[in-house]
């Protein structure tokens, strides 16, 4: 990717954080459960990522106090539960129970009470979506993420020849 071509992960950060400011929480939280997974995925050799490379990035990346009530595995049951289940995983390790709150009262980052994890929707999705664009300009000219770059869904303002040409297409 050469400077000039913004990365598809930075619209797809931009849509995440759109939809939690907007009022798609339950679309954000799981786009945001899903990055990890997504920024695994394109520093993978083949381009895929499962739990383990999930919970790595997580352990290397979400660190500091945006994230210190949770562990990767937490982390890994939200994504899981949220993506395949439309709930909040197993929550067996640091915490039992999730709770999101929508912008318009209080507003939570990282915070336990008893066995609850709590956090704001657009505080969670923007923390997520930092974390994510930290290390992607920190590893973007790495050839292996070029290259798995190219391949992510993205915006082809004329279309995408020989499929669909003059007018917009995501592929």
């Amino acid at each position: 990717m050469t400077e000039t071509t913004p990365s598809p992960l930075y619209a797809l950060l931009n849509q995440i954080n759109a939809a939690a400011n907007g009022g798609l929480h339950l679309v954000a939280i799981g786009m945001a459960s899903a990055l990890p997974t997504i920024c695994a995925s394109l520093a993978s050799q083949d381009g895929r990522a499962g739990g383990k490379e999930y919970k790595a990035w997580c352990a290397a990346n979400l660190t500091g106090t945006a994230f210190s009530f949770v562990t990767p595995d937490d982390l890994y049951s939200i994504r899981c539960g949220v993506l395949h289940q439309g709930r909040f995983g197993n929550l067996q390790h640091n915490v039992a129970r999730v709770v999101f709150t929508p912008p318009g009262g209080a507003s939570f980052t990282n915070c336990q009470f008893n066995d609850a994890y709590i956090y704001g929707v657009v505080e969670f999705c923007k923390n997520m979506c930092d974390a994510a664009y930290v290390w992607y300009e920190a590893n973007k000219v790495d050839p292996i993420i070029e290259a798995n770059s190219k391949r992510m869904m993205q915006y082809y303002p004329e279309g995408l020849a020989p499929y669909i040409v003059g007018m917009p297409v995501i592929a």
